[in-house]
């Protein structure tokens, strides 16, 4: 007599969540635990990045300015106020990243299918209003310069109620003369120690994290949307086109974006848009021969002819059946790239020819820090020679397991 089961016993395992392709890639990347240490280092200094105007900055988030000469009191927020345009536009990314989360988390339970084409039109949505809000922004806002020194407003009783940042200094705040605080070693007052110029330490090292990361991230987005857009059409088209476009790679990959980014500081100035924008027009290359090597192999595919065959539009073939299955060694590569660039910026900051004073930079606080056979400071070299290697080495690990973990050879990433 056959065995009667119960109806939770005959639930059918399709019943189960089955897991797409890219939550076991990322399972199994993050699965050592210094990969898990290395990306959640990354992600803090993401955090830094964005969030440091309210973390080290001389301006309150809040005071009461009391009443004198017929104006009645009035309470104002300065460091709302005095927010710079780069400061909202990062804002409003982090807000669309926490919303698309949000939402991915709430619509996990969801069928597979219902849930991708979900996520897909919130993250249009989200997509576009975070493109409106960066336009508005740059276009309507208008920088203030604020050097009201509202320490010393506090400390004198001028204004009440004051609620400063955890690390009330800027990063181009000095200490009076008279104080005699100039390079002095880590207190209380100054947790990492001042610099030549009596500037906090602290709050310079995390305010060069917006510079890092903002050349890192931007220059490889700059890279890879033309490395996508060039290797795309080489690997499809091939003959002549691949003939062509492969000139254009090595004409560019002949280019030492070092020397051409010293040849426009000597010509037009200090500048971060021109460090970001060379490292990214020079950058691309790799990623260029890499997915044309992919698609060469994609095109003849079976799934690939019958897209073809269905009379599917040349950029539906190209960028949504060949690309999603060619585009993993191009990430993989994509994360090297980052600590090259961040290296390649801190170089140029450490020569004196990076980003402007008094912006801050890893490599500038570097050189700032005194040359070790005369005066050397060795409290201003620590915090961000750290920083930058340990931010290289978070992005070198997490690509290499990328890399063993897509590579089909390995035994082991299973």
């Amino acid at each position: 007599m056959p065995e009667t089961l119960s109806p939770a016993a005959r639930t059918p395992e399709s019943t189960v969540p089955p897991q797409t392709f890219w939550s076991r890639v990322r399972s199994r990347v993050f699965r050592p635990w210094m990969v898990k240490f290395c990306a959640g280092y990354i992600a803090l200094v993401c955090l830094i990045a964005i969030f440091v105007p309210f973390l080290a900055t001389g301006k309150p988030y809040t005071c009461i300015i009391p009443a004198h000469h017929g104006v009645p009191m009035r309470r104002e927020f300065p460091l709302f106020r005095d927010l710079t345009s780069v400061s909202w536009v990062l804002l409003v990314v982090a807000a669309a990243l926490a919303a698309q989360t949000g939402y991915g988390i709430l619509t996990r339970r969801l069928p597979p299918d219902l849930r991708r084409r979900r996520r897909r039109i919130w993250l249009a949505m989200v997509t576009v209003a975070a493109v409106i809000a960066s336009v508005l922004i740059v276009t309507l806002h208008h920088n203030q310069l604020d050097a009201t020194n509202y320490r010393s407003l506090a400390a004198h009783g001028e204004i009440t109620h004051a609620v400063f940042a955890p690390i009330p200094w800027g990063y181009a705040a000095m200490e009076p003369l008279g104080k005699n605080l100039i390079n002095k070693l880590p207190s209380q007052r100054h947790w990492l120690g001042t610099d030549g110029d009596g500037r906090d330490v602290l709050s310079r090292l995390l305010w060069s994290t917006r510079v890092a990361m903002g050349i890192g991230f931007i220059s490889q987005f700059i890279a890879l949307a033309i490395g996508v857009m060039v290797g795309a059409m080489t690997g499809y088209f091939s003959g002549i086109v691949d003939i062509l476009f492969m000139r254009l790679v090595e004409i560019v990959e002949s280019i030492p974006s070092f020397f051409l980014i010293l040849t426009f500081v000597a010509i037009y100035g200090r500048h971060i848009f021109y460090i970001m924008v060379i490292l990214g027009v020079t950058g691309w290359t790799g990623y260029a021969r890499l997915l044309r090597a992919e698609f060469l192999h994609l095109r003849q595919l079976d799934y690939v002819t019958a897209a073809e065959a269905a009379g599917l539009p040349l950029w539906r073939v190209l960028f949504r059946h060949i690309l999603p299955n060619g585009v993993t060694p191009v990430l993989v590569s994509a994360s090297f790239g980052l600590a090259g660039a961040v290296t390649i910026e801190s170089s140029l900051s450490y020569l004196g020819v990076g980003v402007r004073p008094p912006t801050p930079s890893w490599g500038e606080m570097l050189n700032a820090a005194g040359n070790p056979a005369t005066v050397f400071h060795w409290w201003q070299a620590l915090g961000p020679g750290m920083m930058l290697f340990i931010t290289v080495l978070a992005f070198n690990i997490v690509g290499e397991s990328f890399r063993d973990t897509l590579d089909p050879r390995n035994v082991n990433a299973g």
